[in-house]
């Protein structure tokens, strides 16, 4: 949906960001939420002052509809636009945790021997079936 246009905008807060990138594509808060899975009032709240942050999918989410760079709409760093030559994800949000649970999963397997990882995946991947 973006114009592919570099744009640099002031860093600002991550509201301000969110509603600049929204702006940038033409979208309502609404279309934004349900792009992103989200009811239309958790994205005004992200927009609002003292409103909630979204999540890092979420984050991810409006980066990629928009256009905008990841790193700039997290923190303000960088350019607020990918130039045409960047157009590949700056994040991929399906690996990251999406819930505490997840988050725990991750976390622990992180603090494990690495010879012992393979058969938890293996394991894990065996739950599936």
């Amino acid at each position: 949906m973006a114009s592919g246009k570099l744009v640099r905008a002031p860093a600002g807060s991550i509201c301000e960001r969110i509603r600049i990138a929204r702006n940038l594509v033409g979208m309502t808060r609404a279309e934004l939420g349900r792009y992103v899975g989200v009811k239309p009032s958790a994205a005004r709240q992200w927009e609002g002052r003292g409103g909630t942050t979204p999540r890092i999918n979420h984050l991810a989410g409006i980066a990629s509809i928009t256009g905008t760079a990841f790193e700039w709409l997290a923190t303000g760093r960088g350019p607020a636009t990918l130039s045409n030559s960047e157009q590949q994800p700056v994040l991929v949000a399906e690996v990251f945790a999406r819930d505490s649970q997840e988050e725990r999963v991750l976390l622990a397997f992180r603090r494990i021997n690495s010879r012992y990882r393979e058969p938890i995946v293996q394991f894990i991947e065996g739950l599936r079936q």
